[in-house]
């Protein structure tokens, strides 16, 4: 099984990392073995020269194009309108904006630790929120004994409970992902059917051909689609890149604070006020009263979000680059089917 990174570095102990690994190939090895899709194996790519491989960053907007909605109640409506793979919560104190915090970590992640046990988890969560001190029945529930509990009971109750988690909804946190369309399986199933030749649309088109796996109103569905729609048919072959995941990738946008002009993105530059952790899938806002958007006051999260950028990363090679067995039209091939298998034992 390929070794994935773990790209936020808590899935300790051990075992933790192996489950996530495994949900992972077994996501890896359903698209890589659907019929004519140019989606291989990540494995595969360990065989390719490194000069004759491309990653590629989609790009799109985090705000949520389908949300014919205020600001406020985007803010208020997360598990409803934000569903471009990007989801916030808003601190406020008197009143007033103190921080935003965005997420684009996949539930899959966390629930690879609820598996192991209920101190594993919380400890991953202190490690995110330093401050933070969960209780177990606020991540499974009142009345579940996780002790007792098998591990697939234990991952099935996190994920069931997510969004009335306060460690997930905003309460008290937000550490992932929570919309019903912003999984880790939704993206892998966007990206794979959209890895099909079709040259009766133009790429730009392809997402209105793929019924439930992608919704043409979004901001991210078309340009993944779009993408990775546009490598198949140049005779690519591609595959997610490892880390797999959303990266938060910049925010545009003229930002002041106290008159002044700052970049936002520099670090070093920005005083502290934009931090973008755990591999690209968490970023914090910190909002002094004096800081301003576009000359513009901070009033919502969505605001933000409207500035804000994330990414998907594709890696692809020329079809005739990858080893024979993870070529298109190999999906069948025995030796897919033994890396495919013999991982997920």
């Amino acid at each position: 099984m390929f070794a994935y990174t773990d790209h936020g570095k808590t899935l300790q102990p051990a075992r933790a990392l192996e489950n996530y690994r495994l949900a992972l190939h077994l996501e890896y090895s359903q698209s890589a073995r659907l019929p004519d899709s140019a989606f291989t194996l990540a494995e595969a790519f360990d065989e390719v020269p490194a000069a004759k491989a491309q990653t590629a960053g989609v790009e799109w907007a985090a705000f949520p194009r389908a949300a014919l909605a205020t600001n406020a109640e985007i803010d208020a409506s997360r598990f409803q309108l934000q569903d471009e793979y990007v989801e916030w919560a808003v601190d406020k104190a008197n009143g007033r904006i103190q921080r935003i915090s965005f997420t684009t970590e996949f539930l899959a992640y966390y629930e690879a630790l609820a598996r192991v046990g209920s101190d594993e988890l919380i400890a991953a969560i202190k490690a995110v929120i330093p401050t933070a001190q969960p209780q177990v029945s606020e991540l499974f529930g009142p009345g579940f004994v996780t002790a007792s509990a098998t591990e697939n009971a234990r991952a099935g109750r996190f994920r069931a409970f997510a969004q009335q988690n306060p460690w997930i909804n905003g309460k008290k946190g937000v550490i992932c992902l929570a919309h019903k369309s912003s999984t880790l399986s939704a993206l892998f199933r966007l990206v794979d059917v959209a890895a099909i030749p079709n040259p009766k649309v133009q790429p730009g088109a392809i997402c209105t051909t793929l019924a439930g796996n992608c919704v043409p109103e979004r901001n991210s569905d078309p340009n993944i689609a779009a993408a990775v729609q546009s490598l198949a048919r140049n005779d690519r072959s591609l595959t997610l890149a490892d880390p797999v995941g959303i990266e938060v990738a910049s925010l545009a946008g003229i930002w002041r604070v106290g008159g002044h002009i700052i970049d936002i993105n520099d670090r070093e530059a920005n005083a502290g006020l934009w931090k973008v952790t755990r591999g690209g899938r968490r970023a914090e806002l910190t909002v002094p009263a004096d800081l301003l958007l576009d000359d513009v006051p901070i009033g919502s999260g969505a605001q933000v979000a409207a500035a804000l950028r994330v990414k998907a990363s594709i890696v692809s090679a020329a079809n005739v680059d990858l080893p024979d067995w993870a070529r298109v039209g190999q999906e069948r091939s025995q030796r897919l089917a033994d890396i495919a298998t013999g991982g997920a034992l």
